[in-house]
Order: structure tokens, then C-alpha cells, then sequence
């Protein structure tokens, strides 16, 4: 990790400071108010609340910003169930709203809006969340992504699990589609670094099915945790540092976990579960294909390789080549079987 992105530790903070570990929370919303209204609303409604919540404004092209006032205004309430919102909480909300200037000196506060002036990507954006729940006194930050719902116990079953850990560093949930409800992944999963392919733990199982996993079995087969939700404690963020800017979407919690080479244990909480709509912020979704998003995966991943095990590249490369044929093939397959009739239906529709 760059040097800038180290926090300062703090002094005379032990062990005794979990006991009741303050959460911050981090939601980054880039276009997606509706979906970020209705992660907010869920977190607020939690069995245990976070201590600060903060929406960092990714700048927004559209009226993010604006939307955003007007739900904590409790001028939305009527469209929460529209939104996906499962528990409204009481309106009005003290918003605060903080320009990257002003987050410098901020005194903490339960609910703020961060506005950045540009767009420079996933992990910039969860930094500058980040930074300021550091500031505050967190004893440990979850980032979630916009398009999830958690459920009313996340914060608590999270922070329970992770700072258990004799060595407290990431901690993952029970993630699942919201529109299958099949399981993503149980935390995160095992990234093949020779070449470059990462596996979710669990996916596409049953939620029932993948609860009955061993939580210990599945943190040790784990080598990176998901970041559509990931509590990182105090003590891994100024041991390690903050996410890694260069990466401007995919492989920056892949990145995160390869740097703290073993120093810091990796947890998953199974009573945690956290419903993904998946793609909705960056366009690219198991079910869906993104050719942009595609190649910005691609460059992550020699990234992600170049810096923490160059002498696999050439390995990685010829598996990204691989893959993309494999991809190419399947897609030209499914055109040839396509019927005129569906063809035709196909085209109209896309």
C-alpha cells in the first residue's frame, strides 16, 4: 500500500476498546440514490445501529445529491417500498453534508453525505469514507456496496465474529442475489494467483445449504473477502493501510488481502446475510455482459498480479486469453442455436 494511505494509530487504545467496538459504516453511491436509500434504511433499522453512517457521493452526474436531502427529509417515505427499503426508519434524519475540504476538520456525526468533486473510482471513493470514520475513533469500518439490503442483525453477528479473532482483520458475510436468492459467496473466496480466476466460496448454492458450512472450515479454504460487504478493523487499516487507488474497480479487496500477508486473521459471520442485486452500480452481473467492465477487469487483474507475483504474469495473461475465447465461444454458440423468431425478438428488445 502507498505510504498516503496509511491511517495514524491512535495511542491508548487496547484490547478494552472492543469490548463495545464503535462501527462506522461506508456507502458509496455513483448514480444509484434509489438503491443507496434503500441500503441506508436497512442499516439505520439494525438490531444495532452503527455508530456514524457515511454516503460518500462518487460526483454524481445526476441528481444523487439531491435525492439523497430529500429521503432524509422524510419527503420519500412513500416510495421506500418501491426502493426495496424492508424497514423505514423514523424521518427526519440529521444529514450532514460534508465536501472533501471540510471532511478535514469534520466533528463526527451519526449520518453524513460526502461529496467528492470527481469520480476516481471504487476505492478512492471508500477511502475517503474511510478516513473520516478513522478520524472519528472507529474501531472498525463495514463497506457495503449500494445495491444490498442487509439484515437487521449484520452489524452485530459481524463485528461479533470479527473481533473473536485473536487477530482481528476482515470480516465477510453470507452473501446472496437478491434476485435468485441463491448464495454468492459465504465471505469471499480463493483467487488462483498463477492464473488470475477467483472462486466465491459457495456460490450458487442454497441459502439453507450454505448456512450448515463450518465458519471456521470456510475462513481457512478463504484468501480474499468479498467487497460488496467487508468490516475491516482499526488495527488492519493502520498495519495495512487503506484500499489501493490504482485499481479503479475490481480486484482492490483481492489487493487488501495479499498485503496483509498473514498478519491479520480473515472471519466470516454465516448469521450475517446481505442480499446483493449485483451489477447494478458497475454494470457487470453473472447473469449480463459489459465489455468495458470486462477489460477493466482484465487490467486489475494484471495489476493485481504485477505487484504481488510478477513471475506469474505470463500464466495470467494466457488464462485471461483463454477465458475471453471461452466467452467468445459460448456466445457465438448461443447465436447459432437462437431461432429466427427469438433472434429477431432479441434485437428488439436489446
Amino acid at each position: 500500500m502507498d505510504e498516503q494511505n496509511v491511517a495514524t494509530p491512535r495511542s491508548g487504545r487496547g484490547p478494552e476498546a472492543t469490548a463495545h467496538p464503535r462501527i462506522g459504516v461506508v456507502i458509496l453511491n455513483y448514480k444509484g440514490w434509489q438503491d443507496t436509500i434503500a441500503c441506508a434504511e436497512s442499516v439505520l433499522t439494525g438490531v444495532v445501529p452503527p455508530a456514524w453512517l457515511v454516503v460518500v457521493d462518487n460526483a454524481s452526474p445526476d441528481d444523487s445529491v439531491r435525492w439523497l436531502r430529500h429521503w432524509a427529509a422524510g419527503r420519500m417515505d412513500f416510495a421506500l417500498p418501491e426502493l426495496g427499503a424492508p424497514r423505514p426508519c423514523p424521518k427526519p434524519l440529521p444529514l450532514r453534508e460534508l465536501d472533501e475540504d471540510a471532511a478535514r476538520h469534520a466533528a463526527p456525526a451519526p449520518l453524513t453525505l460526502l461529496r467528492r468533486r470527481s469520480n476516481a473510482g471504487y476505492a478512492a471513493g471508500n477511502n475517503a469514507g474511510m478516513r473520516l470514520l478513522m478520524d472519528w475513533g472507529a474501531d472498525a469500518v463495514w463497506i457495503l456496496n449500494n445495491d444490498t439490503i442487509v439484515d437487521a442483525n449484520c452489524l452485530e453477528a459481524m463485528s461479533r465474529r470479527l473481533f473473536a479473532k485473536q487477530r482481528p482483520g476482515l470480516c465477510g458475510s453470507l452473501v446472496c442475489y437478491r434476485d435468485s436468492g441463491l448464495v454468492q459467496c459465504r465471505a469471499g473466496g480463493r483467487t488462483n494467483k498463477w492464473t488470475g480466476l477467483s472462486v466465491l466460496d459457495g456460490g450458487r448454492e442454497e441459502v439453507t445449504q450454505a448456512r450448515r458450512a463450518d465458519a471456521a472450515q470456510v475462513e481457512n479454504r478463504l484468501n480474499f473477502i468479498y467487497g460488496a460487504s467487508v468490516m475491516v478493523s482499526r488495527s488492519f487499516i493502520e498495519q495495512v493501510g487503506l484500499m489501493d487507488e490504482r485499481y479503479f474497480l475490481y480486484c482492490e479487496e483481492q489487493d487488501w488481502a495479499y498485503s496483509a500477508r498473514g498478519r491479520f486473521d480473515f472471519a466470516y459471520a454465516p448469521d450475517a446475510i446481505v442480499w446483493h442485486k449485483e451489477g447494478a452500480s458497475t454494470g457487470f452481473s453473472h447473469a449480463g455482459f459489459n465489455a468495458r467492465r470486462l477489460l477493466t477487469l482484465t487490467r486489475s487483474r494484471l495489476r493485481l498480479t504485477a505487484k504481488h507475483l510478477p513471475l506469474a504474469l505470463p500464466s495470467v495473461c494466457l488464462s485471461i486469453v483463454f477465458a475471453a475465447a471461452r466467452m467468445a465461444w459460448r456466445r457465438l454458440g448461443r447465436g447459432r442455436v437462437m431461432s429466427p423468431t427469438t433472434a429477431m425478438s432479441a434485437t428488439r428488445q436489446g
